[in-house]
């Protein structure tokens, strides 16, 4: 077998010596270079992560501000909201509801659906929860409160047809032309009768007119009687509704017939001194469910 044998070369040594030298420093070179980008990257990343998150920070600080500040003006806008619900609520119940006769709204209806259950817990651990909750809670009862003033308004609008159409009923009209009255004979309420002598109730007031004068219907109503009713001579009764009933005594003729519908200052007769009279002249009266009350409450002769 031939040995082998080796042959130590200086100047290849060197030689291989200089390029690993060499590949040793190109690749420091390089991984310099990398580490150096790798550095300069992760600085630039984390400088612009910084200012990112500062500028979204500031950006979220400047809406929140801004939502406060609107939650703010919505309060404030609620405030007035509120002063001229509770102007129009007293409005309500001092006038509207004082016309039509009718009972002031409860308390307890203004403020119902208030309280019991919750209905905020969904704010709960929310930036600014108190703001919203108390926010929240404002409109509700705002809300809840002119949902109940709209209802009371429906209400009154109703009461008001209502009493239109009463008021229309009520014998309101005084039942002689002013021109032909002459005097106002006995008043309402206990007199001497000119007839009988003794002192008894005078259920209505005497209009003492020339005979012939025309006598009309105070009220728009239905004709209930047409005809001769005793001490009161020929006598004309009109049913207004709601309770309201007038009549008409003495005429020396009347112009209606029972059934009838008569209107305000439809002419149903004419003046008379029929019955238990002393000269020509209307008794006139007024009843509310059966009982007499003053006519002068009814008209005003002021006009005269």
């Amino acid at each position: 077998m031939k040995k082998c044998s080796f042959k130590y070369d200086k100047k290849l040594d060197a030689k291989c010596g200089n390029v690993i030298s060499l590949m040793s420093i190109i690749n420091k070179s390089v991984l310099l270079k990398l580490l150096f980008v790798f550095n300069v990257t992760l600085i630039v990343y984390v400088i612009t992560f910084i200012f990112v998150r500062q500028s979204e920070k500031k950006q979220l600080e400047d809406e929140r501000v801004g939502l406060l500040s609107q939650f703010e003006l919505l309060n404030q806008k609620m405030d007035e909201a509120e002063n001229i619900l509770l102007r129009i609520q007293k409005k309500d119940d001092a006038t509207y509801r004082d016309i039509l006769e009718a009972d002031p709204l409860p308390e307890s209806i203004k403020k119902a659906g208030f309280g019991g259950v919750n209905l905020y817990r969904r704010y709960e651990g929310m930036m600014n929860s108190d703001v919203l909750v108390k926010t929240a809670k404002r409109i509700d009862i705002l809300s809840t409160k002119l949902t109940v003033q709209s209802k009371s308004f429906d209400k009154l609008i109703i009461l008001a047809k209502e009493r239109e159409k009463k008021l229309s009923s009520i014998p309101s009209v005084f039942p002689l032309n002013y021109s032909e009255l002459q005097k106002i004979g006995s008043g309402f309420g206990y007199r001497r009768h000119p007839i009988l002598g003794k002192i008894i109730m005078h259920k209505g007031v005497d209009l003492v007119a020339k005979r012939g004068a025309k006598i009309k219907a105070s009220g728009k109503g239905v004709v209930v009687r047409a005809g001769y009713s005793g001490g009161y001579g020929k006598c004309v009764k009109i049913d207004h509704g709601y309770g309201y009933v007038s009549v008409y005594a003495h005429m020396s003729k009347i112009l209606v017939k029972k059934g009838q519908t008569v209107k305000h200052h439809d002419t149903i007769g004419l003046v008379g001194n029929t019955g238990r009279s002393t000269g020509p002249h209307l008794h006139y009266e007024v009843q509310i469910n059966g009982k007499v009350v003053n006519p002068e409450k009814f008209y005003s002769l002021s006009e005269m």
